[in-house]
């Protein structure tokens, strides 16, 4: 084994005993039965990032989605039931903090935005018609003496 080989392996070799490690230490915290880890999951899903406003916590790992799914670690450890933990969150971030929200608002937030795409394309086709309809078309500039010698020359009469 040459020196670049031992090399590559202990580079190997330690990163592999790290993702083992951090693997294992952050399961080794969960005390959570599979039901409750079926919740955790499912609302993890649901709440979204407060730091951007894009992500479900599941996914994003700014500190204060790791806070986050901490405390609905620890909710759903306590036997609080989803609406609870829902309703905790969005009393302190608002509404806009679930990635499905309920009633009247979760409708607007799918139907503006086809509304809008709708019209984008609506105007579209309007200002491209009417520009179509203001194009004059081509007058002939040359004299009719050449255009006739051209038909006749060419048999279109």
């Amino acid at each position: 084994m040459g020196v670049k080989q031992r090399a590559r392996f202990v580079i190997c070799a330690s990163v592999a005993t790290m993702v083992i490690a951090s693997a294992a230490w952050s399961m080794d915290g969960r005390s959570l039965s599979t039901p409750q880890m079926e919740r955790y999951d499912r609302l993890t899903h649901q709440l979204i990032a407060p730091c951007c406003w894009r992500e479900p916590i599941a996914i994003h790992r700014s500190p204060e989605a790791l806070q986050m799914l901490d405390e609905v670690e620890q909710f759903v450890a306590q036997g609080r039931s989803e609406e609870e933990i829902k309703a905790i969150y969005v009393s302190r971030y608002g509404v806009r903090i679930l990635a499905d929200p309920p009633g009247v608002q979760g409708q607007w937030l799918y139907t503006i935005p086809v509304v809008l795409f709708a019209c984008a394309v609506f105007g579209a086709i309007w200002f491209l018609r009417a520009f179509v309809f203001k194009v004059t078309p081509a007058r002939h500039s040359a004299p009719p003496e050449l255009i006739a010698r051209v038909r006749l020359e060419t048999g279109n009469e």
